[in-house]
């Protein structure tokens, strides 16, 4: 298959390229910036003649991109639970100019939607939970995409949603906000309710690889594996051999204080250290199950303890940690 992908920079884009190239499919990439797409993209034999440059909310863009292809992976979003950026509007607008493209001339397409932002946490989520109103900004713009891409699959259109959890592992281009988290929790995690669920990027991209290679619709929940934050800060702990520091509190005081940053770092433009929609995700996540198509695929999540490890390794090996921080692995 020639197979278009979108966020083929960013995390989930550049590991879903580098299995569907390892499984013998070419793909083309949406990109914003060709310098940047060269030097992330090349080395899995992606060349310029492949690199389309253009924004995911841009027509003609798009349309040039999609030109030619079988399949669809549109996996480029604006993400930010750290930052207390509110803007997300492109999110919709771009699933809109991708998915619909791709829904107009036929193609297979998978569309990454989220796990954590857009469904109830009090009650189990299956393939067919309805979409609740997000408590954030990033969370809204995801629902009201998702809700667009179930009017598609409804129209019988070859479209299917997955839906993956905090994203995690090696190799991440951008240092995305998923990534870049693991190396703030050993300066301290949580003691409270909530919890943390997480999956391998690479694990991923290969169910993103056979979910197109067998034509899958409708929606898929990639859920992984949960870990509430005693688990998760022990999990941690044990890979790594640091001793992290914890917050104790009950949830709604740490979203009390969160939201209460949120408007001091507004009026002073200061960044703080937790953000309202980080710290409302990571203390009402309950636990998740994967669909039944996870398994039917022939996927397999990763061991969490080397996952962990390769993440941190990665870490050490690209200057992103000093060796002192992780001595169980420094040695």
């Amino acid at each position: 298959m020639q197979v278009l992908v979108t966020g083929a920079t960013g995390f989930i884009g550049f590991h879903t390229a580098a299995r569907l190239r390892a499984e013998g499919h070419a793909v083309r990439a949406l990109v914003r910036s060709l310098e940047k797409a060269e030097r992330v993209l090349s080395p899995l034999g992606i060349d310029r003649g492949a690199l389309i440059v253009g924004d995911m909310v841009d027509r003609g863009a798009v349309a040039q991109a999609l030109e030619g292809c079988d399949a669809v992976v549109h996996a480029a979003a604006g993400v930010s639970v750290t930052s207390g950026r509110t803007d997300f509007d492109a999110n919709i607008r771009g699933t809109e100019m991708v998915v619909g493209g791709a829904c107009e001339r036929g193609l297979a397409t998978v569309y990454l939607s989220s796990l954590l932002a857009i469904f109830d946490p009090k009650r189990p989520v299956t393939d067919d939970s309805p979409l609740v109103a997000s408590r954030t900004h990033y969370g809204r713009s995801k629902m009201k995409a998702d809700a667009w891409v179930r009017v598609r699959q409804d129209e019988r259109a070859p479209v299917a949603i997955l839906y993956p959890p905090g994203v995690v592992g090696p190799d991440d281009p951008g240092f995305s906000e998923s990534v870049k988290a693991y190396r703030s929790f050993l300066r301290g995690t949580l003691k409270s309710e909530g919890g943390n669920q997480l999956v391998d990027v690479r694990d991923l991209a290969l169910l993103i690889t056979r979910m197109l290679e067998n034509d899958v619709r409708g929606r898929v929940v990639a859920a992984g594996y949960f870990f509430d934050w005693d688990a998760f800060t022990a999990l941690l702990e044990g890979v790594t051999g640091a001793r992290i520091p914890r917050i104790a509190a009950p949830g709604f005081l740490l979203r009390g204080a969160a939201r209460t940053l949120d408007a001091v770092a507004k009026v002073t433009g200061r960044k703080m250290p937790i953000t309202g929609e980080g710290i409302e995700i990571a203390t009402r996540f309950r636990p998740m199950q994967d669909s039944p198509r996870v398994a039917q695929l022939g996927v397999e999540w990763r061991a969490p303890e080397a996952t962990i490890e390769d993440l941190f390794r990665w870490y050490l090996a690209t200057g992103r940690l000093p060796p002192s921080a992780v001595p169980a692995l420094s040695g």
